[in-house]
């Protein structure tokens, strides 16, 4: 029974001394904190607590990386080949005879109206002739604007996808080609792309293939969308053509954030013809595109994607353009070519002008020569 009381004692006693022990280093922390706090005020003492606070996620980030560092992306099965995208440089044709499936009346052979007449169209006045067909392969016709038609075809349940065909008569191809592929020049004109990065970047040059990051501002109270994909892009100068084309992928650099909507299944597909040449004013394109976000939205929102806000994008892509090619003219820089070198001013002066307006030094033709005949 003694030993057992001395046990408890002693037990009582060491507890005790650890409460005190603990008392005054809480005391002491305080004492410092209440110090520094008088001395540096209550910002400079905010900004001590930041940077412990930095320095430790810096570790906790390090360690992170250090985790997935094993994993590198695979370009030699994620590269997005030509096979996989061939047929798509026949699309404007095809979106031709889609004009005719859907749209052309078999009696007059005249357009039908869609939502509004628009100027320069000669539209049908027969009578049991009002109504839009839908085409073999499944596309109806959903909108159109001036110079802009858009059918979708439902690939899934409730989920659509569009195919835009537009004319642009003042723009040349190798503009559009460039503004669409600066992504450092679409964060100034496009307000919805919150982050835009390139995060990798195909070791085979020939194939100027990239992994972007990309952030999508979303309306008030959805959470904003953000992709990871693989951009490729196509130039065929023997039959006038470009295609560019983008496909989700996964990236050790892109981990999802569970702030943000990861769109996981997306894929676009553009395909560019100018009227005559590469470098002169007037293109027509088709672009095809899916996304599915992963979750059931209002009918309100997939119908405001489509019919506002993808228009709106394209809206801003040609204003983009054309501001682009008033600059590149003002201070006289060659067009943009895919496959031609940068040609401009003595070296020591055009390196500035590149780099101010982003003109690709040696943007060589980027199809490959093992991969498409250039009859």
């Amino acid at each position: 029974q003694n030993l057992k009381d001395r046990s408890n004692s002693t037990m009582q006693l060491w507890t005790n001394h650890c409460e005190y022990i603990l008392a005054q280093r809480f005391r002491r922390g305080q004492q410092i904190a209440t110090f520094y706090y008088r001395i540096w005020e209550e910002n400079a003492f905010k900004k001590l607590l930041l940077g412990f606070r930095r320095q430790a996620q810096r570790h906790i980030k390090g360690l992170v990386l250090s985790s997935v560092g094993v994993c590198v992306f695979d370009w030699h099965t994620e590269r997005i080949q030509y096979e996989s995208i061939k047929n798509y440089f026949n699309e404007i044709d095809l979106v031709q005879k889609l004009k005719q499936e859907t749209l052309m009346c078999r009696l007059c052979n005249k357009r039908k109206v869609m939502s509004e007449k628009f100027e320069g169209i000669e539209y049908c006045t027969c009578a049991d002739c009002n109504r839009l067909s839908k085409s073999e392969n499944g596309w109806e016709p959903y909108l159109e604007r001036k110079d802009m038609i858009i059918w979708r075809r439902e690939e899934k349940p409730t989920l659509f996808a569009y195919k835009m065909y537009v004319i642009y008569s003042d723009v040349t191809a190798d503009d559009f080609l460039h503004v669409q592929t600066d992504v450092e020049y679409r964060k100034k004109w496009d307000d919805t792309a919150i982050s835009l990065e390139i995060v990798d970047t195909d070791p085979d040059d020939r194939t100027k293939s990239h992994i972007i990051y990309w952030e999508m501002r979303w309306p008030k109270l959805f959470a904003n969308r953000d992709y990871v994909y693989n951009r490729r892009h196509f130039v065929d100068p023997s039959r006038n053509l470009i295609v560019i084309c983008n496909k989700s992928t996964e990236h050790p650099k892109c981990p999802v954030r569970p702030e943000k909507q990861r769109v996981e299944n997306y894929w676009s597909y553009m395909v560019i013809r100018p009227f005559t040449s590469f470098k002169k004013p007037g293109l027509e394109f088709v672009l095809t595109y899916f996304d599915d976000p992963g979750l059931a939205l209002p009918s309100a929102i997939t119908s405001w994607v489509a019919q506002k806000q993808m228009p709106d994008f394209l809206n801003k892509l040609y204003l983009a353009t054309k501001k682009y090619a008033d600059q590149r003219q003002e201070h006289s820089l060659d067009a943009f070519s895919p496959w031609e070198s940068f040609k401009g001013k003595p070296e020591s002066s055009h390196n500035q002008e590149k780099e101010k307006y982003r003109i690709p030094p040696n943007r060589d033709n980027n199809v490959c020569e093992d991969e498409v005949s250039f009859a």
